[in-house]
């Protein structure tokens, strides 16, 4: 009797996956992309051209048209958002300023 009961015969063998473990994910980023805006975060562009960035979480495109232009952007994607080049986060004020105006 073999002190692994026959596991190390075992560790060559590929692991079996059903289809549902991707069909899972699939549907767990639908989800995700899916749901609404928890709470918006201000950014304003800094740049000379037009620029768009994909929110890693949400996978919200978010357009920046022209240098000054101001986005609300969901906070799952703010902490990403801040390390692009040419953006900032907008003053706290302005971005309560525009939520006010657009209920």
């Amino acid at each position: 009797m073999g002190c692994c009961n026959g596991k190390r015969a075992l560790m060559g063998r590929p692991l079996p996956f059903s289809s549902s473990n991707t069909t899972g994910a699939a549907v767990a980023r639908t989800m995700i992309s899916g749901s609404p805006v928890k709470q918006a975060v201000g950014f304003e562009y800094l740049g000379e051209t037009a620029m768009t960035v994909l929110g890693p979480i949400t996978r919200t495109q978010y357009r920046f048209a022209h240098k000054g232009a101001r986005l609300e952007v969901d906070q799952r994607d703010a902490s990403y958002l801040s390390g692009v080049p040419n953006l900032r986060r907008a003053a706290k004020a302005a971005a309560e300023r525009r939520l006010k105006k657009h209920p």
